[in-house]
């Protein structure tokens, strides 16, 4: 079974890299292809002709998502790359629609495990698709924007992108 990577060069964020088997997507990266090939030691080469059909769709998508022109991604993802509580957090993660947010303590509760905002930020902080599995659309309680990974710049960014106002490391609410 092959993995097909995919990149783009040059998006507000800087590269992003990313790559898919015949399961879908498994791994988006705000990184150069070169650079994520190594943080993840792969040394595959032969590519998948699914994963290939992924990546194209991924190109697309994320193209139009970051000039604002896409509302939801329709790429397919291979959730077999997480399991248990982090699946069950991201899964919930991806019903939040494009411009709406959640807190984490909101996400525990959904879950049925109230005292467990910690656990869900991070079982966030390492979610292998990030954008695609829209973790930026969770915020600390009051809207902080704290607990993203790639920095809160970048979450910042995604959240304006969809509509929403920040003002310094907080989220503006919407009444």
């Amino acid at each position: 079974m092959g993995i097909t990577f995919g990149e783009l060069m040059e998006t507000s964020l800087g590269p992003i890299s990313f790559y898919a088997g015949d399961g879908g997507l498994q791994r988006v990266s705000f990184s150069t292809l070169h650079a994520l090939k190594q943080q993840e030691r792969i040394t595959e080469e032969n590519p998948s002709l699914g994963g290939l059909e992924t990546i194209g769709t991924l190109l697309t998508e994320l193209h139009a998502y970051l000039i604002g022109s896409l509302k939801s991604f329709s790429v397919k993802i291979d959730w077999n790359v997480v399991d248990g509580f982090q699946k069950q957090v991201l899964c919930k993660t991806m019903e939040i629609p494009y411009g709406q947010v959640k807190t984490y303590g909101e996400i525990a509760k959904i879950l049925g495990k109230p005292k467990a905002a910690r656990a869900v930020g991070r079982a966030l902080r390492s979610n292998p698709i990030p954008i695609v599995i829209p973790c930026h659309r969770v915020v600390g309680a009051g809207g902080k924007l704290t607990g993203y990974i790639h920095g809160s710049e970048t979450k910042a960014f995604l959240l304006r992108l969809e509509g929403r106002e920040i003002k310094g490391d907080k989220l503006e609410w919407k009444a």
